[in-house]
C-alpha cells in the first residue's frame, strides 16, 4: 500500500488549526488562564487531540510503510524515530507527548492547569519538527 497524501494533508491541516487555537491561550498570563475553567478545559482537550492527529499521522506511515505493528503509542514513537520521522534528539520529547496524551485520557484528574498552562507557553513549537519533516518526506 502507498501513502494516502490526502489524509496526511488532512491530518496536518488539523493540526496547525489546533496550534493556531492553542495560540490563543499564548496572550494571557497565568492568572488569565486560570480564571476561567473553560480556558483549561479547552486547551486540555486542543493539546489531546493535536497529539492524537500527530499519533494518526505515524500510525498511517508505519501501517502503509511496512514498519512494524507496535502495540502501544509509546512503540509508535520508537517506529517513527528508527525511520527517521521523528528526530532522535526528540525523542523524550514526544514521549512525555505520548505520556500527556494517556494522562489525559485515563487519569484527567492528575492533570493540573498549571502544567496546561506550560506546556502552552513552552512547548507548541516542538510539533513543527514531525510536522516539516513528514511534508518534506511525504508532500
Amino acid at each position: 500500500m502507498t501513502v494516502d497524501k490526502d489524509k496526511l494533508r488532512q491530518k496536518l491541516q488539523f493540526m496547525r488549526e489546533e496550534l493556531t487555537h492553542l495560540r490563543h491561550f499564548q496572550d494571557m498570563d497565568y492568572e488569565e488562564f486560570s480564571r476561567e475553567v473553560i480556558n483549561e478545559y479547552a486547551a486540555t482537550r486542543m493539546l489531546q487531540v493535536l497529539i492524537e492527529a500527530m499519533l494518526d499521522i505515524c500510525a498511517h506511515l508505519v501501517a502503509r510503510e511496512g514498519w512494524g505493528l507496535p502495540k502501544s503509542y509509546r512503540e509508535l514513537v520508537t517506529l517513527t524515530i528508527k525511520n527517521d520521522i521523528i528526530s532522535r534528539d526528540m525523542k523524550e520529547t514526544y514521549e512525555a507527548m505520548v505520556r500527556f496524551r494517556n494522562r489525559v485520557v485515563h487519569l484527567y484528574d492528575d492533570v493540573d492547569k498549571r502544567e496546561i498552562f506550560d506546556i502552552i507557553q513552552k512547548h507548541l513549537p516542538d510539533f513543527q519538527p514531525f510536522m516539516q519533516k513528514v511534508i518534506d518526506r511525504y508532500l
